[in-house]
């Protein structure tokens, strides 16, 4: 339960305008009071002034007891809502109407009450209540002033406390009236219509947010990882955080299947792998196994020239099986960092005419014709020449090797900037098909062509040539169309 962002957002909403409402509540309740004693002040405000004449004050300023309770008696029967008492000067009681165990403070604090004679706030203001030692109520006050010889001598207050303890008990169980009622279920009624449409704008906000979840769900539960086709995909061209997260999952979708299409093709390259160099392996050994053995049981019947042919042919596979091996340690070498290289400068007129003079015979044999075009033999570059020469001499053994006879095999220089020249080992042999261009630089990888097949080695002279170059700071590129040959290049710097 509350799993989803939607169930969340909806619970939180939920508490937000229960709070809100209970809020709403209090301020409903706590604006209807402070209304309702404003409105009451302002019309009791002279009710004090009108009922100190009738008090029975002699004229020594003195109060007649009996006379006041005899006058509040009547008052309070007109006005039951109200309570009256007379103070003297400093605040305190003199008398009141009221049985005696109700009067819990016997002393007034006198500062809002000449406040509310001055007329120097505004309305409401509240005074001590007599009968409660915290409370404080709306009162009407005026001063009492007794008459002699034609004077007015000031003796003290009538204070008036309006809405008073009987009127409190009466209004606290009419609290829950019609107008109340009314008042509640209309604040209630407007919470749940706004808690209703938050809850159906969320809905809405979360809905591509959900479409975006289970997409990434199937995504992860397919196998192999399929591209998730959405009806209703956001337009990359969105501003949005949800189009701009919806976006960047399905580029990361994209990247995770191509990803792992190539972790998958480079899987199936290392079983081929496995299985060619085994096979490459046994070929060799199995060669000089037996050439070893008919030479240990025919060598007494066989002439000198047919042992020395036996033991050439054992040589020769051997130093094949050790190539072979030579590879896979220095592709291990080169993928581990251990190879290191050191730069010298050199002429490339040099370095080609090395490469022409021991693979031109090899060209000849092949019924290949090879062709060095230098633009300035002379010019010098900053590289390990033995690395260089490497991958020079086995893109033109491979150029040989996979050449029609009386085919070309160029090799080209010329510089293209004035920091760079260009190699290029040029033939107009088979050439690759365009869906094998991607792999052909990765370690054990093969055409699957049975006429290069007969060719291959172990599939590891491109991959070693290209981490080669990548030790220079370059790169092997290729261009190539299916019977019509192959251009592999890199550029090497003239200076550091």
């Amino acid at each position: 339960m509350f799993q989803s962002l939607y169930s969340r957002l909806s619970l939180v909403l939920l508490v937000v305008f229960l709070l809100m409402a209970l809020l709403l509540f209090g301020l409903f309740q706590q604006a209807s009071v402070a209304t309702r004693n404003e409105a009451s002040q302002h019309l009791h405000y002279d009710l004090a002034k009108n009922i100190v004449k009738d008090l029975g004050i002699t004229s020594q300023g003195t109060f007649d007891p009996k006379m006041i309770k005899d006058a509040f008696h009547q008052m309070m029967i007109l006005g039951p809502a109200i309570e009256l008492y007379v103070l003297d000067k400093d605040g305190s009681l003199v008398t009141y109407d009221a049985p005696e165990e109700k009067i819990k403070k016997r002393s007034v604090n006198l500062k809002p009450i000449i406040s509310f004679i001055n007329k120097t706030v505004e309305l409401p203001l509240f005074g001590d209540d007599p009968r409660s030692l915290d409370k404080q109520k709306i009162f009407s006050a005026a001063k009492v002033l007794a008459k002699n010889e034609g004077e007015e001598i000031f003796v003290g207050y009538l204070y008036i406390i309006i809405g008073g303890e009987n009127f409190d008990s009466i209004s606290t169980s009419l609290e829950l009236t019609e107008a109340w009622k009314i008042s509640i279920i209309g604040i209630l009624g407007a919470l749940v219509f706004l808690l209703l449409v938050s809850l159906l704008l969320f809905y809405a906000l979360t809905r591509p947010l959900r479409r975006l979840t289970k997409e990434i769900q199937s995504f992860e539960s397919s196998t192999p990882k399929q591209l998730i086709k959405d009806d209703e995909n956001v337009s990359n061209s969105g501003k949005g955080e949800l189009n701009l997260l919806k976006s960047t999952f399905h580029q990361m979708e994209e990247r995770i299947a191509a990803q792992l299409e190539r972790l998958n093709k480079q899987d199936e390259i290392r079983c081929e792998f496995l299985a060619y160099v085994s096979h490459d392996l046994r070929t060799p050994l199995a060669g000089i196994k037996a050439y070893l053995e008919t030479l240990e049981i025919k060598q007494e019947t066989m002439s000198s020239k047919e042992r020395q042919s036996y033991l050439r042919k054992a040589i020769s596979n051997g130093d094949r099986l050790e190539g072979m091996i030579n590879e896979l340690f220095e592709l291990t070498r080169l993928e581990s960092n251990q190879i290191k290289i050191t730069k010298d400068e050199f002429a490339i007129g040099d370095m080609l005419s090395d490469i022409y003079a021991s693979l031109e015979d090899k060209a000849k044999q092949q019924g290949v014709k090879l062709i060095v075009k230098c633009e300035n033999p002379e010019a010098l570059v900053i590289a390990d020449i033995a690395k260089i020469e490497r991958v020079t001499q086995n893109l033109v053994e491979n150029a040989i090797r996979f050449s029609k006879k009386n085919g070309n095999v160029v090799i080209h220089t010329e510089k293209i900037d004035e920091k760079n020249h260009l190699i290029q080992v040029i033939d107009n042999g088979s050439g690759i098909a365009e869906e094998h261009l991607p792999y052909i630089f990765e370690p054990y990888y093969r055409v699957a062509n049975d006429k290069q097949l007969k060719h291959m080695g172990a599939g590891l002279g491109l991959a070693i040539s290209q981490r080669l170059l990548l030790l220079h700071d370059s790169k092997l590129s290729v261009s190539s169309q299916l019977g019509e040959g192959t251009n592999f290049s890199f550029t090497l710097s003239t200076y550091i």
